[in-house]
């Protein structure tokens, strides 16, 4: 969403346009708890009508200053009443906001006319309560809410409350409420009905007027609160409350910041973008009996994920490994222990997607949670491997042991249901995923036309997970099995280790195609190959299940003009019958798949190429506000000369921040480092390869086992584009426990 804001706090979230403004549209703007859409308008007009807009700026992710004006259109006046000067913009408008608990906002008018006007401010209100499926498209069986507003204006200030009674009361549980204040008495307001866009129910709104007195140079200000019940803490919209709002909010990323890796580079850009992805990680999280979890991303995937939460957590280890704790303590929590064909669910398996909205606790819905992700529960088990790795934990591993058993009892029992060795899926659910890996859109198999590959479907990219995550669990097994008898610990881990060498054999046998020198992207159900050429295969290499005698091969055909566009690698050949680069999957650039593919070349020893993917992903990000890599991007093809494209065209509805898109940077730049973790012995390998313009990189306090490392890299030797020369480079370690 390109030109929307998303500010967040904790469960709450909000999206407005870049006046901070919300429109009921459905684009999805709004102020969101618990997949619930609370405020579904907020505008501010001035005189009657929409200030212009002049810029924003953004605070953390969770406030934001948008610098508003009167319309510049010259002297304009009514019943006395001067809406603009006669050289325009006469009041200038600072709207000052953070989500805490809400919204809380300042709206601050200064009068720069040499004389005394008055002016009437008016704010829209309205409350839809509609679920987050409803706002993506969605019907309901039962659609509408019934909703009631009760104004009260009181000495000085005013109070507006909205409230909504779910579909079903008896499983949707009581009554929802939005609550609105300000500290200024209203001159007028009234109330209004309209069909929401979305649902063509009757929705009530209503508008407040305040009459501001400005003299010149003289500042007025209103301050305002929009609360979504339950709530906690102080819901005053005072000008101390508001303060003490801000140094709150601010306070839980500046720890956050701190327990991090602190990294910096010469590269002005690099930095950037490392820093605002550290900031939308820390965005993205939400607060679990587990721990910090971070959701998929906003403003459509605020919530727990599995594969994407999974795939983050891999992403940010050199970051931060306490996500990886947290993510594989809550997804834990949450592992199926039944078979349920409604919510694609099976014993062991690890979640997909979990919902908290009105559609969910009636049963419209399977999120409660759903179980539809083939992958989630490989992933899981490859992040427990990597996750015990960097901290070196045997009590982790003692405390997770128990749900990794039951994930491998899944994958041989569920996942992999004909016994022929690969793990498969087949949608059972009658509101489900039909495709349930990664690239899970209707058309991410058999595009718009056809035909669609039956199931049965065994994806290429969940293979290489399998084998991963059997010779991960194997390698920490030996070392940590602890609890595990000898005897029982070496059998299963030598059980592991011979399935991966099995099914690498037999994956690079069957997946392999002669005719496009490829993998392919799938068998189908009777076992047929489904050719297309796309970039799942670069995770394969990510998790060494390719041939070393074929990687060549196919790190060659990645490098294709048909796949590397300029801005990374496409997710389709643009020489596919299927391709689309403004597809969600089909010819699309996904910033966390091109991450997985650097990570791969690094694994295989492709320097070169590593860098010159690294370089194209991170030269988009330069390119989007904030420095901010968003979900995904169009895949058209940078070009040359008078054809170039300075930026790559926007996806209109991609997700930012989101959350695998904000790890990418980090994953890339561990590869362009080669840093690996030997598992229990909390050292460290490094082996730095860097893009031209990056000649130093420092990591401080990196956390590996029970230490800290201060890892710097000097002086990298560049020969055109690509770092090829030796680097010096100083490792500092120290211990963590002497931090605390």
């Amino acid at each position: 969403m390109p030109d929307s804001i998303t500010l967040k706090d904790d469960f709450t979230f909000m999206v407005s346009d870049r006046s901070g403004d919300v429109e009921n549209t459905p684009e999805g703007q709004g102020m969101y708890l618990h997949d619930t859409r609370y405020l579904s308008r907020l505008e501010l007009l001035v005189g009657g009508v929409r200030p212009s807009y002049l810029s924003h700026t953004t605070d953390y992710n969770i406030g934001a200053t948008f610098r508003l004006s009167t319309p510049h259109t010259g002297p304009r006046e009514r019943n006395g009443e001067i809406i603009v000067g006669p050289v325009g913009s006469a009041i200038g408008i600072a709207r000052r906001r953070y989500i805490r608990h809400g919204l809380v906002e300042s709206l601050e008018f200064t009068n720069y006319y040499p004389a005394e006007v008055d002016v009437t401010a008016t704010i829209r209100l309205g409350a839809d309560f509609l679920d987050m499926f409803e706002v993506r498209g969605m019907p309901r069986p039962t659609p509408g809410h019934i909703v009631s507003i009760e104004t009260r204006r009181g000495s000085p200030g005013t109070s507006v409350t909205f409230r909504s009674h779910p579909v079903r009361a008896e499983t949707s549980g009581t009554a929802r409420t939005m609550l609105f204040l300000c500290d200024a008495t209203p001159e007028n307001w009234e109330e209004t009905t309209e069909p929401n866009p979305l649902t063509g129910t009757p929705m009530p709104e209503v508008a407040i007027d305040y009459k501001l007195h400005i003299l010149p140079r003289q500042t007025v200000t209103l301050h305002l609160r929009a609360m979504p019940e339950p709530t906690a803490g102080d819901i005053s919209a005072t000008e101390i409350g508001f303060k003490q709002q801000i140094a709150e909010a601010r306070r839980v990323f500046i720890e956050w910041e701190q327990a991090c890796t602190r990294i910096t580079t010469d590269s002005y850009a690099l930095n950037r973008i490392l820093q605002t992805s550290m900031l939308d990680l820390r965005s993205l999280m939400q607060q679990e009996p587990q721990g910090l979890v971070v959701t998929a991303g906003l403003p459509w995937y605020f919530t727990l994920f599995g594969r994407d939460s999974l795939i983050t957590a891999l992403e940010t280890l050199m970051l931060n490994p306490q996500i990886a704790i947290d993510t594989l303590r809550a997804l834990a929590a949450y592992q199926a222990t039944e078979a349920d064909d409604w919510r694609d669910s099976e014993p062991g398996k690890i979640l997909h997607e979990l919902r908290r909205g009105d559609m969910t606790f009636a049963g419209e819905v399977p999120h409660s949670p759903y179980y539809g992700s083939v992958d989630s529960t490989l992933l899981y088990m490859m992040l427990f491997a990597e996750t015990i790795k960097w901290t070196d934990s045997q009590e982790l591993f003692d405390e997770l042991w128990g749900s990794v058993r039951k994930a491998l009892d899944w994958a041989w029992q569920w996942g992999d249901a004909d016994g022929d060795g690969y793990i498969e899926f087949s949608a059972r659910s009658s509101r489900g995923i039909r495709h349930q890996g990664w690239k899970d859109s209707d058309e991410s198999l058999g595009g718009v036309v056809g035909p669609r590959p039956k199931p049965p479907i065994a994806l290429v990219e969940v293979q290489g997970y399998y084998y991963a995550a059997l010779t991960g669990v194997a390698e920490v097994l030996r070392r940590y099995g602890g609890r595990v008898t000898e005897q029982a610990k070496g059998a299963l881990s030598d059980k592991l280790s011979k399935q991966a060498l099995t099914l690498k054999t037999q994956f690079n046998r069957d997946f392999w195609s002669n005719a496009t020198g490829f993998y392919v992207h799938a068998l189908d159900g009777s076992k047929a190959q489904v050719p297309d050429v796309t970039s799942n295969v670069g995770h394969c290499l990510w998790t060494g299940i390719v041939d070393e005698e074929r990687a060549a091969q196919v790190v060659a055909r990645l490098m294709q003009p048909d796949m590397l566009s300029g801005w990374g690698v496409r997710t389709m050949s643009a020489n596919d019958v299927t391709y689309n680069p403004m597809s969600y999957h089909n010819g699309s650039i996904w910033p966390h798949d091109n991450a997985i593919l650097v990570a791969g070349l690094r694994r295989y020893n492709f320097g070169a190429e590593m860098v010159k993917v690294a370089s194209e992903v991170l030269d988009a990000a330069t390119t989007f506000e904030g420095y901010r890599l968003p979900e995904l991007y169009c895949g058209f093809a940078r070009g040359e000369g008078i054809e170039q494209e300075s930026a790559p065209a926007a996806y209109p509805v991609s997700c930012s921040p989101q959350a695998w898109a904000a790890g990418s940077s980090l994953m890339i730049l561990q590869a362009l480092l080669g840093i690996e973790i030997e598992a229990g012995t909390s050292s460290m390998s490094t082996a730095p390869l860097l893009p031209g313009g990056v000649t130093k990189v420092h990591l401080r306090g990196m956390r590996v086992g029970d230490n800290r490392l201060d890892l710097a890299v000097d002086d990298i030797k560049h020969s055109g584009r690509n770092a090829v020369g030796e680097s010096g480079m100083t490792l500092v370690g120290h211990d963590l426990e002497a931090e605390k």
